[in-house]
Parts: structure tokens; sequence; C-alpha cells
């Protein structure tokens, strides 16, 4: 009996915290009960207390299961996750450029990086793109942040997105490494050290995840926005199916 509770209390939880996330992915259908739990449930009552919690659970489920099925695009060539780079990391980053932008109008952002860890999946298959595949894409609650640096500051963090074998890049970031040496160009130009650059990035990076020691303590402008709500709003501003190949314009590791 107990198993059975809590079972189900649990998934019950879980529907809670999901209809509680910061951005509602629809109108609340029922208002939440509680149940008080005592030592006086009766032995014998172990069906009838999984059927009432199933009964609480299923109209959460219901909607939770609309919400997440609900149709954000048209895949037209699969997304596909792979390094140094990949259609599904130009996709990626090129929605979070796009989306700084509308974001920070007042800076002139230089590229938006996505470290190549925090995509979960190998790829988004052709067909219906669905709020549940980018749910699954990026799991985490990671805000987009701008993170302000040096060119010097820059090439260093760029240099180790490439020794980690190259992470997802938007446009305006052209970065080549070969047995010579790396050449690095923002907005087709060379890096000036001593100027300053806005890139736009997950907090988890600006924070110094994945190595990203570099970036540390400089300066944050936050968006308050999660990086998995963007990318369902953008993918479903999208005009056309969604193609996007990926031809090494942006990142080569030759050496």
């Amino acid at each position: 009996m107990i198993q059975y509770l809590s079972t189900g209390l649990t998934v019950l939880s879980f529907c809670l915290l999901l209809a509680g996330c910061q951005r509602p992915l629809g109108p609340a259908a029922i208002q939440p009960q509680f149940y008080a739990i005592t030592a006086a449930i009766e032995p014998d009552s172990t069906e009838g207390v999984a059927t009432r919690v199933a009964g609480i659970i299923d109209p959460y489920a219901d909607q939770l299961s609309e919400a997440m099925n609900r149709v954000i695009g048209e895949v037209a060539l699969p997304l596909v996750k792979a390094q140094p780079e990949s259609s599904l990391g130009n996709w990626t980053a090129d929605l979070l450029l796009t989306a700084a932008r509308d974001l920070f109008p007042d800076y002139d952002i230089a590229f938006a990086v996505q470290n190549y860890g925090g995509l979960r999946i190998a790829q988004i298959g052709s067909g219906p793109m669905r709020v549940n595949d980018i749910y699954e894409l990026m799991p985490f609650d990671n805000e987009l942040v701008l993170v302000e640096v040096t060119g010097r500051e820059m090439t260093d963090f760029v240099k180790h997105t490439l020794t980690d074998g190259g992470w997802p890049v938007s446009e305006g970031l052209v970065a080549i490494r070969s047995r010579d040496g790396m050449d690095i160009r923002v907005q087709g130009k060379e890096v000036d050290d001593e100027a300053t650059y806005y890139l736009a990035v997950p907090d988890y990076v600006a924070n110094g995840g994945n190595d990203a020691a570099m970036l540390l303590d400089k300066r944050q402008i936050g968006s308050g926005k999660m990086i998995r709500d963007l990318l369902i709003e953008y993918a479903g501003k999208t005009q056309g199916p969604i193609s996007v190949e990926s031809d090494g314009s942006r990142i080569k590791i030759m050496d």
C-alpha cells in the first residue's frame, strides 16, 4: 500500500513541478489538492488509494502530454550533433544569436556559443519538431547571458573550445586551427586584443563551466530567459521547414 501511494505521489509531484515552471506551457486545468498522509489508512485500502492517486494525476498527465507534443516547426533535414561543426550545433547557436540580438539591442554581439556537452541528444530527425524534442535537447535550466571580454580573453576562450573538439558557434565566428597555428575572424575581421567583445553564452559557461575559467569573474548581463524556452520560442518563429547544413565554414581543425 505504501509503495503504491509513494509512487503515485512521486509522479504527482513531478507533474506539479512541471506545471510550475517559469514559462507556463498552458493554462492550468485544475487547482491542486493536498492530502494528509497518516498511519490511519487501512491495510486493505491499497487499491482505493492507488485509484484515487491515479485520478488526481490524470488531468495533469493529459495537460502535460498535450503541451509537450505541441508542434513548433518542421524539420526538412535531420539536425545532427557532431564535432567540430554540425547542423544541430549551427542551428542551436544561430537561434541563440538571434534571440540575444533581440534581448540586447544596445550591444554589438560578436557571436553566440553553446557548449557541446550541453546538447544532450544526437539528433532531431526530419518531420514535426515538438516541444518535447527541445526538452530532450536542452534539459537544463541554463540562462542566456552576455559576457564581456577583451579580444585576448575571447581568443583564449575560442582556443579552449577547439581544444575540446569544437563547440557549436553561430555565424560571425570563423576559427581554423592547423599545424601552423590558429586563425580567428570575428565578423570577418581579425581579433583586436584590446577591444571589448560581447559573447552570448549559457550562464553555465560564463561561470566557468566546461573548464572555461577564462570567463570567470567577467562582467555578465543576464537575460532572465532560459535557453530551452528561447529555442522553443524562436523555433516556432521559423518561416518554412528547418533546413540547416554544416559545411565546415565556421570551425575547422586540421592538425
